[in-house]
């Protein structure tokens, strides 16, 4: 007991603390550390060199806490321009920004060419206003080397030659250029990101891929080409706004739990200090703190909460039964030694004397086992705490004091009354059935609130995370203690009857037995107790794995709806060419078009924004077979034959639609009608049915669902293309349906649910629920199994006797 419970501080420890390290590390880079950046500021601001960019950094990081500062790791800066339309023929409408980043060289590999050098550039000057046919000035060349994710989504190579304009419809600029500002670019070197997922790059692919945007009807190809460092004064000089970012990696894995308030307080404390994305609105120079370290913090402080709530019940049982077995273990022991007890007060012994000599024989047996037990606690894996040594203390003290306790009757009442033993008492005294029937009703109230309420208590009003309910947590060994002492009760009435009937035959084998356990019902009482909490800690942590695995199973159907999706990195509908079926395990697909900005009109007021969701009802329904998913669809959506006109005041299309609707609208009713902007023309449709929330649609979320097929035969004007595709299949399946998907479509991407359920799955908070109510029902079994034996033990000197006495009356051995 004491190597458990020392040992338990150290566990907690290290589970959160590598419940820390896992948020962190599967915490996006651009969240988990820092980012300082200005907001169109012009390049010249902060002076003509790169110099001059780095001091700001340093600037900006003393106005960091302490505790902040002792984190950061490495240091980076990036600077990157206006963007530039560029004129010659690629296989996408192109824009590029020239970006340099501090230490890229360290960072990168040359696959081709050589790093940009400068040529000594001085882009012209930048004349702001309207457009005008004013004739360009001739363009400055500037060297820019390329990724080769880049090269080859381009078609670029090593001496190619482009000319762009600067882009008067870039956020940095916000006003037209009077006179188009030129640029003339050559390839000089095609690079390869030695490690495309280290914290250097935060998340950042800008100078790794081309970021295809769907516009329209038309695909548009962002990338960011790498210029010289050289370069930066000649593009300075023309003042016009550039975006600057330092960052600030951080070495979270060296985070602990223990140090975690000091640092929520100091990134509270900061956030206040330096503006926020999340702040309103932003003015041009601005100095934003872009990071989600404290909301990474906050979110691990709540998950901590909930699972330690969890984690306390899986610990009280075999709580309560070690504090059963050692109560049992001491009153067995002294029953045992009554006679010597009672000798020992004939010949003079005070009962002071005898309380004494307890309590020093109890330390001199439960002092060794408990330094033993919390000196093997100190090898488990963890970090250390003060509670080991305060728990392996509270384990002797309990120990000595319940020997005490059990021997404190037959030290302070008179020799006569302990001389002779008293029979058992037919009926239980008022005081004891009161104090019984209020643990049984504790034990129901108690199970009525852990079903409606849960183990914690919610904290209204504040951010503070939920706080544990002891008495919720103590709900299953009290449910235990109530059976326990029902069944003490109850025991008894059956085993006096079948004694009864036992004394009216000839012999005395079956008697002697039932008299014998009727008499000392104690000897079964505390066997039969820690029985019973023993099959109530075993139901609860039955429940609770289950539970947590189903829960688990659900979040990720509710969050993806299907096993796999398919979806367009642009947005735009999938290419013609993309087939999951063609991977052997697929088993099912269903087609969908998703419009996370369709507009909205309920009639009467102004168009808002919705998702619109159209999804095949019958194929859907195979993908989500048995699932928590599986929708329960209204018979509108599964019509025999699609009728002509859909769409229309007089035809309505069936949807779904959310309970909850955009801000500033009244939840419409059944049969109400409603106007949703598909593929830019309105169409009509008509609500069979409200739904609070739908697989695949983040909670909260207004939407709009309808039957894919019968809105692709709705008078559009364009045919309406799936931008979706959900896909029912197996995990094993996940890299071969990636790579095909990828070879079909080279802007198509792929997510599973699969993947989200494991994450969900083996994260170690959660992982240590279902740990560790298995590792509670095996101390309890082991507990029990411990109990049994002891009182087996403890109470073979009685038996002994027993037998001694009926053999010298003449029973035979048999």
């Amino acid at each position: 007991t004491t190597f458990l419970l020392a040992a338990a501080p150290r566990l907690l420890n290290r589970l959160a603390d590598d419940g820390l390290r896992h948020e962190m590390s599967t915490a996006p880079d651009s969240q988990r550390n820092v980012q300082v950046s200005t907001v169109d500021l012009p390049a010249g601001q902060l002076g003509a060199n790169l110099g001059a960019v780095e001091r700001q950094g340093e600037a900006h990081e003393e106005r960091f806490p302490a505790s902040l500062r002792g984190l950061i790791t490495a240091r980076s800066f990036t600077v990157e321009t206006v963007r530039f339309q560029i004129v010659n023929s690629l296989p996408y409408p192109t824009f590029v920004s020239l970006s340099h980043q501090s230490r890229v060289a360290d960072q990168v590999e040359l696959v081709d060419g050589r790093l940009p050098t400068s040529l000594g550039g001085n882009l012209p000057a930048a004349v702001l206003g309207f457009r005008t046919t004013a004739p360009p000035p001739e363009p400055e060349h500037f060297e820019v080397a390329i990724s080769r994710p880049i090269a080859e989504t381009l078609d670029l190579a090593v001496g190619d030659q482009l000319l762009g304009y600067a882009d008067g419809d870039d956020p940095m600029v916000r006003f037209a250029f009077e006179v188009p500002i030129p640029i003339a670019l050559e390839v000089v070197g095609v690079f390869a990101a030695r490690d495309p997922a280290d914290d250097y790059w935060h998340d950042d692919v800008g100078l790794q891929e081309v970021n295809l945007v769907g516009i329209g009807d038309s695909t548009v190809a962002f990338a960011s080409f790498l210029m010289a460092p050289d370069d930066y004064p000649g593009i300075a000089a023309v003042q016009l706004p550039e975006r600057f970012r330092w960052r600030y990696q951080l070495a979270t894995d060296q985070l602990t739990a223990d140090g975690l308030d000091a640092l929520v307080v100091d990134m509270r404390r900061l956030e206040g200090e330096f503006r926020t994305a999340s702040a309103g609105f932003i003015q041009r120079g601005d100095v934003l703190l872009e990071t989600g370290l404290l909301a990474i913090l906050e979110r691990f402080e709540s998950k901590r909460a909930a699972s330690a709530a969890v984690l306390s019940v899986a610990g009280i049982g075999p709580l309560a039964l070690a504090f059963g077995a050692t109560a049992m273990v001491a009153i067995l022991l002294v029953n045992r030694r009554r006679a010597a007890l009672v000798l020992t007060r004939g010949r003079g012994a005070s009962g002071g004397l005898l309380l004494g000599v307890q309590a020093w024989e109890a330390l001199l047996v439960a002092g060794p086992a408990a330094i033993l037990g919390f000196a093997l606690a100190s090898l488990v894996p963890g970090r250390g705490s003060a509670a080991s040594g305060i728990l392996a203390g509270v384990t002797l003290a309990g120990a000595t004091l319940l020997l005490v306790g059990a021997t404190w009757p037959l030290a302070r009442r008179t020799l006569g009354v302990i001389e002779r033993e008293a029979p058992p008492a037919l009926r239980p005294s008022p005081r004891r059935l009161v104090l019984e029937l209020t643990a049984i009703g504790l034990a129901v109230a108690g199970a009525f609130l852990l079903r409606q309420r849960g183990l914690t208590i919610s904290s209204a009003g504040d951010d503070e995370p939920a706080r544990f309910d002891p008495f919720l947590g103590a709900v299953p060994v009290l449910i235990g203690l109530a059976v326990g002492l029902v069944a003490v009760r109850i025991y008894p009435i059956p085993v006096r009857a079948l004694g009864w009937l036992a004394a009216r035959r000839r012999d005395l084998v079956p008697v002697l037995g039932l008299r014998t356990v009727g008499r000392h019902s104690s000897i079964v009482a505390l066997p039969l107790l820690v029985l019973m909490l023993t099959a109530a800690i075993g139901a609860f942590s039955s429940v609770v794995v289950a539970t947590v695995d189903r829960g688990q199973l659900t979040a990720s159907w509710q969050e993806f709806g299907a096993d796999y999706l398919v979806e367009s990195e642009t947005g735009l509908a999938l290419g013609a060419g993309v087939d999951p079926t063609a991977v052997d395990g697929v088993s099912a697909v269903a087609r969908g078009y998703r419009d996370p900005v369709a507009g909205f009109d309920p009639g009467g007021t102004e168009t808002r924004t919705i998702l619109l969701f159209a999804v095949e009802p019958a194929a859907y329904r195979e993908v989500t077979a048995g699932s928590p998913a599986q929708p329960d669809w209204p018979i509108a959506f599964e019509p025999s034959t699609v009728s002509p006109g859909l769409g229309t005041v007089d035809n309505p299309l069936p949807a779904l639609i959310s309970r909850r609707l955009p801000l500033g609208l009244r939840p419409l009713q059944q049969g109400a009608t409603f106007q949703v902007t598909v593929k830019t023309q309105p169409l009509t449709f008509e609500v069979v049915g409200i739904r609070t929330e739908f697989p695949g649609i983040a909670p909260g979320t207004p939407f709009v669902i309808a039957p894919f097929d019968q809105l692709a035969n709705a008078p559009l004007r364009d045919a309406l293309r799936p931008t979706v595709m959900l896909v029912r299949g197996p995990a094993g399946i996940e890299d071969a349906l990636r790579t095909t998907v990828r070879q079909q479509s080279v802007t198509s991407r792929l997510v599973s649910r699969h993947a989200r359920y494991a994450e969900l799955h083996d994260a170690p908070l959660s992982a240590a629920i279902a740990s560790g109510f298995r590792l509670s029902l095996a101390v309890a079994a082991a507990y029990t199994a411990l109990t049994i034996v002891a009182a087996v033990t403890l109470t073979a000197g009685r038996r002994s006797r027993d037998l001694a006495y009926l053999r010298t009356l003449g029973v035979t051995r048999r």
